[in-house]
């Protein structure tokens, strides 16, 4: 009857053993997927890093040219700006000139 239970007691460790590593290998099969599909998806695949590096070269070259195409107006609205205020000035220098009276001798 001993031999039996140590049997038992054998064989219900060799169970749990086996239960428990078919456990450790399904998890370790699923971390492996994920891991080899994020590498694939954000490393190397279509919209990962190879594909997100020409995007940024694109986008940096655009965003170049909006900031000079910002300087551009910019400088076109300081002259036109100060063309605006010698004509502001002008025409007030022609109203006060107009305003004031011929002087009679």
């Amino acid at each position: 009857m001993a031999a039996t239970e140590d049997d038992l007691a054998k064989q219900r460790v060799q169970e749990a053993i086996w239960t428990w590593a078919g456990r450790l290998v399904v998890l370790g099969v699923i971390f492996g997927f994920g891991f080899f599909a994020a590498w694939y998806l954000y490393a190397s695949g279509p919209e990962g890093a190879p594909a997100l590096r020409e995007k940024m070269v694109q986008m940096d070259a655009q965003l170049l040219e909006m900031k000079n195409k910002r300087v551009d107006t910019d400088g076109k609205l300081v002259v036109v700006q100060s063309r605006l205020d010698e004509c502001n000035k002008n025409l007030s220098a022609a109203a006060s000139k107009a305003a004031t009276p011929p002087a009679t001798p």
